[in-house]
């Protein structure tokens, strides 16, 4: 009686159970102001309206229908509430990291346009420049400098100032990791803050937990941002996106730069530094901001005092000003901060400044090119339409500058130099829009002149607040693009002389060949496209079952893998080789292969002959030497076809090449005139060449046809 409790327990917990269990599936919002509702259709309860970029589970991708969606209605998960939201405000989200290097690292570059050298010293010559971020592996050292290998095993030698190891940059404390666990941060940034924290306890973290899918970030940045590189590896195309040394960066550089944990240093980490005015500082800003031009000619005070009086204004840090300042313009200005005359659609100007770059950037009016300095100068002499003073001295230019960023960014949600660049905070309005430069690595550039600046007036262990972001779905680890040549197809495929079907195609990975019952063993052989690739799964396999798998892995330099797979099925096949050249559509008389065209390869003969199910075709000429593919025919060449049981000749006849020389000369001219008068008949193949007409016979009509193709006037 007891079993019988159990089972009807079970039984009605089983009728409660759906019958149909969907999967979930990551998405986005596509477009601001988006409403998720109650049930499916406008008339049910707004639950939120939401901006684009915010994260939501599709439970089914099966539309319902409802008004004012006519494009469907996707049941969600929204807050951990079912919901339902219109289709076409849906974006669904791959978090597979394509494109996105996961490789963990021990050592990095920490500089950019970094020398390696071919010896331990700056007198070596250099090698060539690695990239800030780059992961190398260091070998051995010398005299503070490290040897190293990098870009998939090239070798030189760095200057131990640009190498940072992981090691070095970690560390371990339970106590402190549970404060960072309970502040939102996951475990794979509790090393680096951790050793932060030990060697600056006055600084504190603030998790930004923005709610937003790290692969989807990428995908949405991929196209605004550029970088200064000539590394194939780190760019979208070859073309460059502006002026000639501005590129697209790929994912796997947009991932690397996006990912905060890749930042977490004492020399870049004020990157996430808040940016409001710090009144504690007060007394130390001037030198801080004087610092920020080292000696350079914007180290005067008419420049920086200028910015400390925009930063207090504004209330924002001016460490922040001068720093962005000078990404702009540099240590000692450019055009845009000297007054300099320039033109603009046809009349002359000048006395304007522009030490932000706000507004400059290439562009062609009515057929004149102006560039971006020309650009900016024009906004600040209001040429454009724009609110605000002229900006006709060094002082206007600089706080109007400064409230342009302080209005639009820092007191707008875009708080820190990152934020800036990548509009990823908590609660951003329009993610991955509204950024204030495309340069990739302005952040990581910026925040390093700003340590260095606080390093230099020995301010670093007051308080700082950091806000560092946090991403949905993250990986492991993010590194830059391995170097080197990333090519892993195929060049070409064969199985014996067996057809692959489809025919072979570099992006095609599956084939298919039929051979034979009782064919015991077959020969695979492919190339690679790249010669730095490696190709494995080549040679000979036993075909001991019906049906066997053989896979051909290519390996590019940077150890990307593709596979091809190649299934080898055993059918019924009795095909005879007088079958495979009837098939062949070639045509046959007897023991002869006719009218075949004058200057025709031996490739050409071959691959018909394949591709009518013959297993093996060679070619051998009046010698008996045989062919190569490359050769043209000539009359009395013999061609031996092949089965798994069978091999049959015939004999080739070259229409016209009478001689078999290969050529239509005044030699075949003479054979067939003295043929046509019976001095001295054509037999065998050489018959079958001089019917040029294909009318049985050599009459007039083939001996006038030899005679316009040796003229040129009509070719066999």
């Amino acid at each position: 009686m007891k079993n019988n409790k159990i089972f009807l327990l079970v039984f009605f917990f089983l009728l409660c159970l759906p019958f149909s269990i969907y999967a979930d599936y990551d998405a986005i919002i596509n477009n601001s102001s988006v409403r998720i509702r109650t049930g499916a259709t406008t008339d049910s309860e707004i639950i939120s309206t939401v901006t684009k970029g915010t994260n939501i589970i599709v439970t089914d991708k099966t539309l319902i229908k409802g008004n004012g969606c006519d494009e469907g209605w996707y049941k969600i998960i929204y807050k951990e509430k079912n919901a339902y939201v219109c289709s076409k405000y849906v974006t669904f989200v791959n978090n597979s990291f394509n494109g996105i290097n996961v490789s963990d690292w021990t050592a990095r570059v920490s500089g950019n346009n970094v020398a390696v050298r071919k010896g331990p010293g700056k007198s070596y010559d250099v090698i060539e420049r690695l990239t800030l971020g780059a992961n190398v592996t260091i070998l051995d050292s010398s005299n503070g400098w490290y040897k190293i290998s990098y870009y998939n095993g090239s070798i030189g030698w760095m200057s131990g100032e640009y190498v940072v190891e992981k090691k070095n940059i970690t560390a371990t404390d339970e106590d402190y990791a549970n404060t960072l666990k309970e502040s939102g941060f996951p475990d794979s940034y509790i090393p680096y803050l951790t050793y932060l924290h030990k060697k600056y306890p006055n600084w504190i973290f603030k998790a930004g937990k923005n709610n937003l899918n790290f692969s989807t970030s990428v995908s949405s940045e991929v196209g605004v941002c550029y970088m200064q590189t000539t590394n194939d590896n780190y760019r979208l195309s070859s073309v460059p996106a502006e002026g000639s040394s501005w590129f697209k960066a790929n994912a796997g550089v947009v991932a690397f730069y996006l990912d905060p944990r890749n930042w977490l240093t004492e020399e870049r980490i004020f990157m996430f530094e808040k940016l409001d005015y710090d009144s504690s500082l007060e007394s130390l800003y001037p030198e801080l901001v004087k610092s920020i031009f080292g000696n350079g000619s914007l180290s005067d005070e008419k420049y920086t005092v200028p910015m400390f009086n925009a930063g207090k204004k504004n209330g924002i840090s001016p460490v922040h000003i001068a720093s962005r300042i000078r990404l702009e313009v540099g240590a000692n200005g450019s055009d845009s901060t000297n007054g300099t005359e320039f033109t603009w659609k046809g009349q002359k100007y000048s006395g304007y400044y522009n030490f932000f770059n706000i507004g400059a950037y290439e562009v062609t009016i009515d057929g004149v090119s102006y560039s971006s300095i020309t650009r900016g100068l024009a906004y600040a002499a209001k040429l454009i339409d724009r609110n605000g003073e002229l900006w006709n001295n060094i002082e206007t230019s600089i706080v109007e500058g400064s409230s342009f960023l302080a209005n639009n960014y820092i007191t707008s949600g875009q708080g820190t130099l990152f934020y800036q660049k990548f509009n990823v905070a908590p609660g951003a309005s329009n993610p991955y829009s509204h950024q204030y430069q495309t340069n990739i690595q302005a952040p990581a550039v910026e925040g390093n002149q700003t340590y260095n600046s606080y390093k230099s007036a020995n301010v670093l262990n007051q308080t700082f607040i950091f806000e560092i972001p946090v991403f949905n779905s993250m990986p492991e680890y993010t590194s830059l693009p391995k170097s080197g040549d990333t090519n892993n197809n195929l060049k070409s495929l064969s199985a014996d002389n067996y057809k692959l079907t489809p025919a072979f195609d570099e992006d095609i990975l599956e084939y298919e060949v039929e051979v034979p019952m009782e064919l015991q063993k077959i020969n695979i052989s492919a190339t690679a496209a790249s010669s730095k690739a490696k190709v494995s799964g080549n040679g000979e396999y036993e075909l001991k079952d019906n049906e066997t798998n053989i896979t051909i892995t290519v390996t590019s330099e940077v150890q990307e893998e593709k596979k091809y797979l190649v299934t080898v099925k055993k059918v019924d096949i009795k095909l005879t080789p007088n079958d495979i050249v009837t098939n062949s559509k070639l045509n046959k008389v007897d023991n002869f292969i006719t009218k075949i065209q004058n200057g025709t390869k031996a490739e050409t003969i071959k691959n018909t002959l394949l591709n009518a199910g013959a297993t093996k075709v060679e070619i051998f000429n009046q010698n008996g030497a045989l062919v190569k593919d490359s050769d043209v025919l000539a009359t009395n060449y013999r061609v031996e076809v092949s089965t798994p049981t069978e091999t049959n000749k015939w004999t080739l006849s070259i229409k016209g090449d009478t001689s078999g020389d290969g050529d239509i000369t005044i030699l075949d001219l003479l054979q067939v005139q003295k043929h046509i008068k019976g001095a001295k008949k054509l037999t065998g193949a050489s018959l079958l060449s001089g019917d040029t007409s294909g009318d049985g016979d050599i009459t007039i009509l083939d001996l006038l046809q030899v005679q316009k193709h040796i003229k040129g006037a009509k070719k066999l």
